[in-house]
């Protein structure tokens, strides 16, 4: 017999598979458990859950059943996984945005070797403190309310634990020096932040870059994104792109292209890493110095 060869999109693949192991932790249920149900072993559900082979449409059913997976979640399911199976290009639709913000938050905490951070005027999300990010939703314009903003908070938070993880991912970001000088929150809330980032600097894991102001333009200067890279190479990798109110993905590897190099160009023409942390140090200086301390 010959060897069939799985063709279709990776990134979407790994999306699904990622999505779905995301609905079944949230509901309670174990791989072997879940494997059952759909009549498998659990190894075979693991590499549907990492994307490796596909999921069927009945499975997706059976398991959508017992994760009890609200029905807008199972459409969007169904349909990716259709795509999937047919190979399609119509995985960027807007209809997939929940679905893959889901899957992108799973695989940023379980399977991403590496995460690539472009920021414009914003500390990266992964370093903020509890203030800044309070700030941040108190001041958005949708008049959110502190039960929801203490709500963003702790999401917040528990994706910054990948920070810490047994074997997290290598961090890399670039940060434009706007970003240490707009004073969110005023003065004291930003040189705990920027004191913050600066110890982030030292963590073996993580790499922050400065884009200077004294640089003028730059190459890039209106993309702001994370892109997640796994071990199978590019082919796999995904891109969360933050806009005005909501984010959108990229999972082909020709979308994800123009970010790998767009990253590639910011990282060249930002300081090197000693001289960014000592950017960061001087402007939290600034921010002490208005704070009167």
């Amino acid at each position: 017999m010959p060897h069939l060869v799985d063709d279709s999109p990776v990134g979407q693949r790994r999306q699904l598979g990622a999505a779905m192991r995301s609905f079944r932790k949230e509901a309670g249920i174990d791989r072997d458990e879940a494997a059952e149900l759909i009549e498998a072993t659990g190894p075979t559900l693991t590499r549907k859950e990492r994307g490796e082979s596909k999921f069927k449409r009945q499975e997706i059913e059976v398991l959508a059943r017992a994760y009890d997976i609200g029905r807008d979640d199972l459409v969007m399911l169904l349909e990716l996984a259709r795509e999937v199976r047919a190979g399609t290009r119509r995985g960027e639709f807007p209809m997939f945005v929940p679905l893959k913000s889901r899957a992108f938050l799973e695989l940023e905490r379980a399977e991403a070797v590496e995460v690539l951070a472009v920021t414009l005027t914003l500390v990266p999300l992964y370093f903020q403190t509890e203030a800044y990010m309070r700030e941040l939703w108190l001041r958005s314009g949708d008049l959110l309310a502190p039960e929801r903003i203490e709500e963003l908070v702790a999401l917040r938070k528990a994706r910054q634990q990948v920070l810490a993880k047994r074997n997290p991912p290598t961090i890399r970001a670039v940060v434009h020096e706007l970003a240490l000088r707009l004073p969110v929150g005023g003065p004291t809330v930003m040189q705990e932040q920027l004191l913050h980032l600066a110890a982030a600097c030292d963590l073996p894991n993580v790499e922050i870059q400065v884009q200077p102001i004294s640089a003028g333009a730059y190459p890039g200067m209106d993309a702001a994104f994370y892109l997640l890279r796994f071990r199978n190479g590019p082919a796999a990798d995904i891109v969360q792109v933050h806009g005005h109110a909501e984010s959108f993905y990229r999972d082909r590897e020709t979308a994800t292209e123009p970010y790998r190099v767009a990253w590639d160009r910011r990282k060249v023409a930002a300081l090197d890493l000693r001289a960014s942390k000592a950017l960061i140090l001087e402007a939290a200086t600034r921010f002490e110095v208005a704070t009167g301390s």
